[in-house]
C-alpha cells in the first residue's frame, strides 16, 4: 500500500444511501467523493426496496466502517433515519417518510433501475410482501430519538412527496439550535431527485457540519 492509499483508507468515512431504483454505482457517491476529496472516504451500500434486507446490509457496513456522517436521499433518507447509525450525523434529502404509501403506486410493475447496478440486477418488482414490511418500523419514533443529529434538506417542488415531508420535518427540526449546519433547510430550485442546485444545497449543509 502506497502513502496515498494509506491516507485515503484512514480518512473519516461518509456513507451515502441511494434512493429507490438507483444503486451504489450511481452518480451521487462520485459527486460527494469529488467534493470531499482528501477529507472523507465516501462509501455507498447497494440496497433495494426491501427494508429488512437493506437495513441489515447497511447496519453491517456501519458496524465495520463507523461512518461519521450518513447521507440519504428519498428512500435512502428513510433508511438513514432507521439504521443503527451510532453517533453519526444524519443528513437526509427529500426523505420518503411513508415508503409503503409512496411506493405502492409502482406495485407489481417491472421497473428498470436508473443506473447499472453492481449486483448485475437491472429490474425490480415491488410486491405486497415487501411493502407490508414497512409496517414494522416507526419512523416518527426514530425522528424523535435522533432529532438532534438530523439535518434535512427538503424541496418545495418535490413531484413525488409534495409537501408531506416538509409538514413532518419542519416543526420537528426548525426549533433546534443551529450550532453548526441548520437542522432544516427548504428550497424550491430542485425537484425530488437531488441534482443541480440540490447538490449545492447538500454540500452547504455538509460543509457546515465541520465549520
Amino acid at each position: 500500500m502506497n502513502i496515498e492509499e494509506h491516507i485515503k483508507n484512514n480518512l473519516p468515512v461518509m456513507m451515502y444511501i441511494h434512493g429507490f431504483r438507483s444503486g451504489a454505482n450511481g452518480s451521487k457517491r462520485d459527486q460527494l467523493q469529488k467534493h470531499f476529496e482528501g477529507k472523507f472516504r465516501v462509501i455507498a451500500p447497494e440496497v433495494d426496496a426491501d427494508p429488512e434486507t437493506s437495513l441489515a446490509v447497511i447496519n453491517d457496513i456501519i458496524a465495520r466502517e463507523k461512518p461519521q456522517v450518513i447521507v440519504g436521499t428519498s428512500l435512502g433518507g428513510w433508511m438513514t433515519l432507521m439504521c443503527d447509525a451510532g453517533p453519526a450525523s444524519l443528513v437526509v434529502v427529500n426523505p420518503c417518510l411513508d415508503p409503503k404509501e409512496s411506493l405502492s403506486q409502482w406495485k407489481d410493475e417491472e421497473l428498470e433501475y436508473f443506473c447499472p447496478r453492481l449486483d448485475g440486477v437491472q429490474t425490480y418488482r415491488l410486491s405486497d410482501e415487501v411493502l407490508d414490511k414497512y409496517d414494522r418500523y416507526d419512523v416518527k419514533q426514530a425522528l424523535s430519538d435522533k432529532r438532534s443529529r438530523i439535518y434535512a434538506l427538503c424541496s418545495t417542488e418535490d413531484e413525488l412527496l409534495g409537501m408531506t415531508h416538509i409538514d413532518v420535518l419542519r416543526p420537528l427540526l426548525s426549533p433546534l439550535p443551529c450550532v453548526k449546519a441548520k437542522h432544516f433547510t427548504m428550497a424550491g430550485d430542485f425537484g425530488h431527485r437531488c441534482s443541480g442546485p440540490g447538490m449545492e444545497h447538500l454540500y452547504e449543509i455538509l460543509d457546515g457540519l465541520w465549520v
